[in-house]
């Protein structure tokens, strides 16, 4: 029985830890984003499809593993909604060998073309 309760309170923390503890990446400002950089859209398709960035790679964080091979070995900037949704995309990102540069939040009520320019 105490067995079964620290696996389950182990699993417990790491999903906490995985989700909400901040990753070491910095947050860019709109501005410092660059051409060297390539942008990764984290956000669910219905969002990052509404705010036309097109200079991103739209790969919501579902679908990173399965589209890496997509992603250039170049650095990256991630772009998501909320803090959390970086957190795993940047986790992933980074499990997977890439190098993350920063990332960007962007507000639904921002379009993408007019939060950052590039370069």
């Amino acid at each position: 029985m105490l067995m079964i309760t620290l696996v389950t309170v182990s699993v417990l923390i790491y999903m906490v830890y995985y989700r909400y503890a901040p990753v070491r990446v910095k947050r860019l400002s709109e501005g410092k984003v660059g051409a060297t950089h390539i942008v990764v859209d984290v956000r669910d398709y219905q969002d990052s499809y509404k705010s036309n960035c097109k200079q991103a790679l739209a790969i919501p964080c579902g679908y990173l593993k399965r589209y890496a091979h997509e992603i250039p070995d170049e650095p990256l900037v991630v772009i998501g909604s909320s803090a959390v949704e970086c957190n795993v995309g940047i986790r992933q990102l980074k499990r997977l060998g890439f190098n993350v540069a920063g990332y960007l939040i962007v507000l639904d009520n921002n379009p993408c073309d007019e939060s950052f320019s590039m370069g």
